[in-house]
């Protein structure tokens, strides 16, 4: 009897001890750890060490430096933060402060020249220097370049964070001055820079004339003397462009009364000429001529032969003034206002061969480059 009184003593201390933890059951439990999941996007061109309560947690992948695919921490210790540095250095490149309420965390990595931003954005160059070669700059270092003069039409990815401030500039290549400089946020994603370079002078705004024929077309032209392909030499000073109607079945050259002539000064500043509306089945050409006279500024020497041959007046009879527009070919844009430059190059005729004309070469417009106004 006396043993079962035990017994019962027993099992009462059991069920009251049960009773309690159950009251106190998170003695009994482990702390929920939590758990997150972190995912990182962009680039970088050096390896990088994502470090958690100063353990390394994950690295960046080989020779590209690919960043790690999504990954699950405990976050529970620690302060929270996880940062970045490069691989087997110490300084601290960028710090992330994590959320212990939201699992799935998604950041940004854009790396370049020592720092970690958080966005970039797109900005757009639309730009050309005429004869030039320039540089693009971000904060001193070069992103872009033109080549040879020609055309640059490119989108720059900006790394960037909220609130800060880029500098863009442009330089001529050799030279130490810029004669641009832009200062860009984030508030310029997707903008567009466009200018031209006439020698040394920018050009981000041209103001033209009106059309005086609303069916007419003006020329604001840059002309560019020089035959790339030919044996023609040009002799410089000031030159006239003096325009003609030719007929395209039967090439019958009707010269204009009174005569449309413009003047390129030599300093290769733009000039403007208007034209009127074009006849249907006639097109426009030109001559180049001396400022005032109607004398060719060229020069002829032949391949096989020391024996110089004069330029001739081309008189409207060769050549044809083409436009590009649209990925079609125009002989005429009624109603515009055309910034462009033109070309010009060589015909030879005669029995000989003796007989050469400087003709309308290749035009490029320019109004994509430039605000008009």
């Amino acid at each position: 009897m006396k043993i079962l009184n035990i017994l019962k003593s027993i099992i009462l201390v059991l069920m009251l001890a049960t009773s309690w933890s159950c009251q106190k059951g998170e003695l009994f439990q482990p702390t929920t750890p939590d758990i997150v999941e972190l995912a990182f996007s962009g680039s970088t061109s050096v390896p990088l060490e994502f470090v958690y309560d100063e353990v390394i947690v994950d690295t960046t992948v080989g020779q590209s430096n690919s960043l790690p695919n999504p990954f699950r921490l405990n976050i529970s210790k620690g302060d929270q933060k996880i940062l970045i540095r490069e691989k087997g250095k110490t300084a601290i490149l960028k710090t992330y402060t994590l959320s212990t309420t939201t699992f799935q965390q998604k950041f940004n990595i854009l790396y370049d020249e020592g720092k970690i931003y958080e966005k970039s954005i797109f900005y757009n160059l639309h730009v050309i220097p005429l004869g030039k070669a320039i540089e693009f700059f971000i904060d001193g270092k070069r992103v872009n370049q033109t080549a040879n003069g020609e055309l640059l039409s490119s989108t720059l990815t900006v790394p960037i964070d909220k609130d800060q401030e880029r500098t863009l500039s442009v330089k001529i290549k050799g030279e130490n001055e810029a004669f641009l400089t832009k200062i860009i946020t984030d508030a310029d994603s997707n903008k567009t820079l466009k200018f031209l370079l006439d020698g040394e002078k920018l050009v981000e705004h041209m103001e033209l004339p009106a059309l005086k024929n609303a069916k007419g077309m003006s020329l604001t032209l840059k002309f560019k003397p020089t035959i790339e392909f030919g044996q023609s030499t040009f002799l410089g000073g000031d030159v006239d462009l003096v325009f003609y109607l030719r007929d395209m079945t039967t090439e019958e050259v009707t010269p204009f009364v009174p005569e449309i002539r413009i003047t390129v000064p030599v300093s290769q500043s733009f000039a403007t000429v208007e034209l009127p509306p074009l006849p249907e089945g006639k097109l426009y050409t030109f001559d180049v001529v001396r400022k005032g006279i109607n004398q060719v500024p060229y020069t002829y020497k032949k391949f096989t032969s020391d024996e110089v041959f004069p330029v001739l007046q081309n008189q409207g009879r060769y050549g044809t003034l083409i436009f590009f527009k649209d990925l079609n070919n125009h002989y005429f844009l009624p109603g515009e206002r055309l910034v462009c430059t033109i070309s010009v190059g060589e015909e030879q005729w005669g029995e000989n061969y003796d007989e050469v004309f400087i003709v309308p070469g290749s035009v490029s417009l320019l109004n994509d480059f430039i605000n008009i106004q």
